[in-house]
């Protein structure tokens, strides 16, 4: 182990709100585009320009993107697909880049919640992670980086290698190190 695994599952939790009135004005403005770049045909059949419901598979795929530690980035609305199962209930279906993370964290399974009334849309995701317990920078995330995004993520890929020298010199015999 280098120190930043452990042999235990991680729970993973994503919550998200809107208001939706934010979702109503952009579904006024541009509805067609709107529905089209974040939702799958399956969805938008569903949710049929109706802003709450609009509002809840937003705050839904932003819950999960959170599960799966992006946030947004690195991953595109459509690869996180929010479905209604037979009795009500949310399910999510992941696909592509999204679906690979989820596998390189060990992810097999993700509840979700969802609630709206008026004013609010909020969801709630859950996942259980298996992967070694560290987190994993997703693929290809170099590509939607800004430069101070790019250097954070090189410092940190520095830190993390001293800390593995720092953990194998430790982990020497003292005549050996001294040597």
């Amino acid at each position: 182990m280098d120190g930043g695994e452990h042999s235990t599952s991680t729970p993973e939790i994503g919550i998200d709100i809107i208001r939706v009135d934010r979702i109503a004005n952009v579904l006024r403005r541009h509805p067609e585009r709107f529905e089209l770049r974040v939702l799958t045909a399956a969805e938008r059949s569903y949710v049929r320009g109706r802003p709450e419901t609009m509002a809840g598979r937003w705050a839904a795929k932003e819950a999960v993107s959170k599960v799966l530690g992006l946030g947004v980035r690195g991953i595109g609305w459509q690869e996180i697909e929010v479905e209604r199962l037979p009795t009500g209930q949310p399910s999510v279906r992941l696909h592509d880049r999204a679906a690979a993370r989820a596998t390189q964290l060990g992810i097999q399974h993700i509840a979700l919640s969802i609630s709206h009334e008026r004013e609010y849309a909020i969801a709630i995701a859950y996942a259980v992670r298996t992967a070694g317990g560290r987190y994993l920078f997703p693929p290809q995330i170099g590509a939607d980086l800004d430069a101070t995004e790019t250097a954070l993520l090189a410092r940190i890929e520095r830190i993390k290698a001293l800390r593995r020298e720092e953990l194998a010199l430790l982990a020497e015999p003292a005549g050996k190190a001294q040597g």
